[in-house]
């Protein structure tokens, strides 16, 4: 009797741990098919402050400027930067909040500040603060929505996301779950902003594109224009502590426009 007892219970345990291992395998092996939107992840990288030291080439037709940039941000918040000739001479401080974009030229004595709205009125562009952080972090500027359109294709998701005037089309990898590329288009025009991300490394264990570069394309009085910047990080770093975001226009800069 207590023999029958033991193999009945042993029988309810093994076909209990059946039941256990069948739920908790991956149900994709398993035979079920599931949506790329259930099965697309992101791996942001967790910070609350993060410093670079890059390097950057811009180019804007005729006009090409190299530089080193030592970059601080507070995420969602704040981004600091100063940009260096080859001497180490700060040539450029900027800081870009939420609602405007500020720099000063060092060098004649100068600075600029604009709202999003008029830097979106000069280049035809719908710029916000999400895309400038995305083109150094590389994260997703506009976070996914059940609204967006998501396929898996080639290894990779595609998402295409609407916004306000922008069509926003992302590539992420099936890899490493970071954003590679995006194209972004304004209905109003034919300016169009591409992303692109490289070479990424681990971060505190998350992937990180050590590349990125960034192309606009607008039109002024008819005119075709490009601008493009170009960054490699030699070196990231996501603060345990809090930056420090020094910023103060002397009285004696002129404000250009």
């Amino acid at each position: 009797m207590l023999a029958k007892k033991t193999t009945k219970r042993a029988s309810i345990l093994v076909f209990t741990l059946m039941i256990l291992l069948i739920t908790g395998c991956n149900k994709r092996f398993l035979g079920f098919k599931f949506s790329p939107r259930e099965v697309l992840t992101i791996e942001e990288v967790k910070y609350d402050y993060i410093s670079t030291r890059s390097k950057i080439k811009y180019k804007n037709g005729e006009e090409k400027t190299k530089a080193t940039a030592n970059i601080r941000i507070k995420k969602d918040s704040l981004i600091w930067f100063t940009l260096s000739n080859g001497v180490g001479i700060e040539g450029v401080r900027g800081k870009i909040t939420q609602d405007s974009v500020i720099v000063m030229d060092r060098i004649h004595r100068q600075y600029a500040a604009y709202s999003f709205q008029e830097l979106n009125q000069r280049f035809q562009f719908e710029f916000n603060y999400a895309i400038f952080q995305a083109i150094i972090i590389g994260d997703m500027p506009i976070p996914i929505s059940k609204n967006d359109d998501i396929v898996e294709k080639n290894n990779n998701f595609y998402v295409t996301q609407r916004v306000s005037d922008l069509r926003v089309s992302s590539m992420v990898s099936s890899k490493n779950r970071r954003l590679e590329n995006l194209f972004a288009t304004t209905l109003r025009n034919d300016n169009t902003l591409e992303l692109k991300y490289g070479e990424f490394k681990p971060l505190e264990e998350k992937p990180f594109a050590y590349k990125a570069l960034m192309v606009l394309t607008y039109f002024q009085e008819g005119k075709k224009e490009e601008a493009e910047i170009d960054i490699e990080h030699n070196r990231v770093k996501i603060e345990e502590e809090s930056l420090s975001f020094p910023f103060s226009i002397p009285d004696r800069y002129d404000k250009v426009k």
